[in-house]
């Protein structure tokens, strides 16, 4: 498999990781451009480090070098590299369509209440209802394929009599915070970088295992759950007891260095 053809086929192997990325951000509200956005920013800045790597002999690759390996115009990568990676502000304000209608319900006069919050709306018999709401802001939507997709992501609540009440000011996800969301990408990484390392070096792989699937009674589904659960969690106690033993034991050789050792053990939904 070579060429074009080969990359191409590669490529779309690969992104069965992405997938799951993909529908995190659908549900967090993050378009297809700000996540095409983020993106490109985070492929420049890793190039930059991927082509210091002590390999390619290139202690400071230039913006001309970066730009011939991502195909990202030299002029965006010097933007890029100034700053940290994230969605390009151009992409940031624009955002997802839906979010122009929630900010109007919560600030636009004419669906405030005389307390200063939004009104709960008629769906479209009496004004100010979502429907109006929905085409002006919306315009080119359909009002009702715009309020299913708002009661979907828990942003609005259905209320008697055909009245919509706005439950949120942004898409948000219930017990979602840049904290656990960074331990979840923090996780990922290590199991991806686990992966493409046994992939470049068959030869020194890392350990990254896995038993085979063994069919059991649905109805016996959930013994075999907690059965696991118990049996990973014993094994990784004893694990941590006898490394911390290690630990101590060797904070008396003079070399030094110290690494840190981890394990981890995952439930997968298939």
């Amino acid at each position: 498999m070579g060429g074009g053809a080969g990359k191409a086929v590669l490529a779309r192997a690969a992104m069965a990781a992405v997938e799951p990325l993909v529908e995190l951000f659908l549900e967090l509200g993050v378009t297809s451009p700000e996540a095409e956005s983020l993106l490109r920013s985070v492929f420049v800045h890793k190039a930059r480090e991927w082509l210091a790597k002590p390999s390619t002999a290139e202690d400071s690759p230039s913006d001309v070098r970066v730009s011939l390996v991502t195909g990202v115009h030299r002029n965006f990568v010097r933007s890029i590299l100034a700053e940290p990676p994230r969605i390009a502000a151009a992409r940031a304000q624009k955002g997802h369509r839906a979010s122009r209608l929630l900010e109007a319900w919560h600030s636009d006069p004419k669906y405030l209440d005389s307390s200063g919050k939004p009104r709960d709306l008629s769906e479209r018999e009496q004004e100010p209802s979502f429907q109006s709401l929905a085409s002006t802001y919306l315009p080119g939507a359909a009002p009702s394929m715009v309020l299913e997709e708002l009661r979907r992501a828990g942003l609005v609540q259905m209320l008697s009599e055909h009245r919509v009440r706005v439950r949120n000011r942004t898409f948000r996800m219930h017990g979602v915070n840049a904290s656990n969301i960074s331990e979840l990408g923090n996780r990922a990484r290590e199991l991806l970088e686990t992966l493409t390392h046994n992939l470049r070096q068959p030869e020194a792989r890392l350990f990254c295992e896995a038993m085979p699937s063994i069919e059991v009674d649905v109805a016996r589904v959930p013994f075999v759950r907690d059965l696991i659960a118990r049996r990973a969690g014993n094994f990784l106690a004893a694990m941590e007891q006898e490394l911390a033993i290690e630990a101590s034991g060797s904070r008396r050789c003079k070399s030094g260095e110290r690494v840190r050792v981890g394990l981890t053990t995952i439930e997968t939904e298939r």
